[in-house]
């Protein structure tokens, strides 16, 4: 009897009106290989000019693993060629095309988020878990350390020092911790997470899109840059914002009390 195997197909996309969930998807562990970081990458960039999606979720297939990280089958090699500081740029590139893909982006984080997989959901700009996610940065215990951007995103987001114990230790974290020091937004039931993730998605994308825009660059700018540097900033995308048609929507809508339309009044520009 002839049997017939199908190749993952690594990432997939799906529509849910302007709300793009973007899938790791080579189940059950949703690895990271070169190849998948490479699609994922291409499709963020493919999303940067796709004014039709106004919000991102990223997920993985099943519920084994959002990614238990990095494909170790590929390490050999990497030994071999000696070629690992490429592989580590092509991470950054993956990290870079999530951050500035210009949508709000969502991690909806089920099952494991080890190594390589833990530093994608970083790079999102909110992470949502079940109850039965786990989170791990376990790359010192290979002898190495996380090289997607783990040691520049994590301090970011929870503060250095917890940070290094969760890299020094190597141990996993379940949701209600990760939630306790703010690697997670919100931690959700098992079977309603799609469901609320894409409900907030929805309520991303009916939001006007420049000042999401410029929410997402000036909260950016608040982490990496000096206090004048930031201020500056603000007072300049919010005379931006200003001269958009999303303003006059608000504003009419509040004088009018009823719920604006900004999807009408303005078409999306994100940079």
């Amino acid at each position: 009897m002839a049997y017939t195997t199908h190749a993952p197909q690594l990432v997939s996309m799906q529509l849910e009106r302007d709300v793009a969930l973007v899938t790791i998807d080579d189940p059950p562990l949703n690895l990271l290989s070169r190849a998948t970081k490479a699609k994922l990458r291409d499709m963020f960039l493919a999303l940067t000019n796709r004014s039709d999606i106004r919000a991102v979720i990223l997920r993985g297939s099943g519920t084994r693993a959002f990614s238990a990280g990095a494909d170790i089958r590929e390490f050999p090699q990497r030994i071999l060629e000696g070629d690992a500081e490429q592989v580590a740029r092509e991470g950054h590139q993956l990290i870079a095309a999530i951050a500035n893909c210009g949508k709000p982006t969502v991690a909806l984080v089920d099952g494991v988020a080890y190594g390589a997989g833990l530093e994608v959901a970083l790079a999102a700009d909110l992470r949502f878990a079940t109850e039965r996610a786990s989170f791990a940065l376990p790359e010192v215990t290979r002898g190495v350390f996380p090289g997607n951007g783990g040691t520049q995103l994590l301090p970011r987001i929870i503060g250095p020092a917890r940070a290094l114990e969760l890299m020094f230790t190597a141990k996993p974290i379940d949701a209600t911790e990760a939630h306790r020091i703010g690697l997670v937004n919100r931690v959700l039931a098992s079977d309603s997470a799609q469901s609320e993730a894409l409900g907030f998605a929805h309520h991303l994308a009916s939001l006007p899109a420049t000042a999401i825009s410029s929410i997402r660059r000036l909260v950016r700018t608040a982490v990496e840059e000096p206090l004048v540097t930031g201020l500056d900033l603000e007072a300049q995308l919010f005379g931006e914002v200003f001269r958009t048609e999303a303003v006059k929507e608000g504003v009419n809508a509040f004088r009018e009390k009823r719920s604006p339309d900004f999807k009408r009044t303005e078409q999306p520009s994100f940079p």
